[in-house]
């Protein structure tokens, strides 16, 4: 497993340790509420209970009662302590079970501790990496660094996601057009190194992206840790959701779903930080919601890899969610079977 992978398993251990530790916080909410109640219902019975344990006879027969009334008081009197009884044990259960809930609450803050130096430990790295990363892509990306750009400006121009890969399915085409034109010049000119040159590089362009999409090796799981808010498919205000959204953790990695080339990276419209990731074959994921981009445009990145990360959030306002929608030309295909 790569160093990726292993913060992004921490990174879902942290978050499901702190779901615990909300159910405990609950929980014991609940039964200090329970305890409250039952013992306010048993206050005034008190001072009864403490007399008839210190004084049984004088209590009972205090004032002389006809034989039939005093057998009924004893009734009266003897179902109430039965009650009693079991709304003490009741109580002293739920003491019980508070004890129990504090010392499950200090080890799962214990574990807690750890997983969280573990993972702020493992996100240095990652980090460090993903920086390495970028800077050796744009050392040996100067080839394809115009053409990169004019994708990029074209996704930037867009009105929509989609019209964002309409302008850059058509802005790939039109600069492979251009170098089959300079490789049919350069033949003709007999320069055959250049024409070679501009053929290999259309051919990166058109086929180099990626490997495409295939079920056969979705195994690296969801992009970030978390739980998934919204589904494919699943109603909305604005219809059925074209994508996945995931509620992931406060500064949880983001990981490449495909292999291939960033056709965008920055912010985009009303979706924050966004990042068009092209398969190949015409496939594309788009990756919106982000709080850091660690990849840019032109970048080649392998699947499971680290792209960026989310905003932090310490739970006030809005939670910060990521979109994941996957493209085909110009249609949305559910990304669940890929991931």
């Amino acid at each position: 497993m790569d160093a990726t992978a292993r913060l992004q398993q921490t990174e879902q251990q942290a978050a499901d340790i702190d779901d615990r530790i909300g159910d405990l916080h609950a929980e014991q909410a609940a039964l200090r509420q329970q305890l409250a109640a039952q013992v306010a219902r048993l206050a005034p019975l008190l001072p009864l209970v403490e007399r008839l344990s210190l004084y049984p006879a004088d209590t009972l027969l205090a004032v002389p009662l006809p034989a039939d009334r005093a057998v009924t008081g004893l009734l009266v009197v003897h179902g109430m302590m039965a009650d009693i009884a079991r709304q003490a044990h009741a109580i002293h259960d739920r003491r019980a079970r508070l004890l129990a809930l504090d010392d499950e609450l200090g080890r799962q803050q214990q574990q807690m501790r750890q997983v969280v130096s573990q993972r702020e430990s493992q996100r240095d790295a990652v980090n460090r990496a993903a920086r390495a990363a970028l800077e050796a892509q744009q050392r040996s990306n100067a080839a394809a660094e115009s053409a990169t750009q004019a994708v990029e400006e074209a996704a930037r121009r867009a009105s929509s996601v989609q019209d964002a890969i309409t302008r850059i399915e058509e802005t790939e085409d039109q600069a492979e057009k251009k170098l089959e034109q300079a490789a049919r010049a350069a033949e003709r000119a007999h320069n055959m190194q250049a024409a070679t040159a501009a053929r290999r590089q259309a051919h990166e362009m058109a086929d180099g992206a990626g490997p495409g999409i295939s079920t056969t090796n979705a195994s690296a799981g969801a992009p970030v840790a978390g739980t998934v808010l919204t589904g494919w498919g699943h109603p909305t205000e604005s219809g059925p959701a074209t994508g996945i959204t995931y509620a992931p953790p406060s500064r949880a990695s983001v990981r490449a779903p495909c292999t291939g080339r960033i056709d965008f990276a920055g912010p985009f419209r009303t979706y924050g930080q966004m990042m068009i990731l092209d398969c190949g074959k015409h496939y594309r994921f788009v990756l919106a919601g982000l709080g850091e981009i660690a990849v840019a445009a032109g970048q080649q990145v392998s699947r499971g890899a680290a792209v960026g990360q989310m905003p932090q959030w310490s739970g006030g306002g809005a939670r910060p969610t990521l979109f994941v929608q996957l493209r085909h030309g110009g249609s949305t295909v559910n990304p669940a079977p890929y991931l």
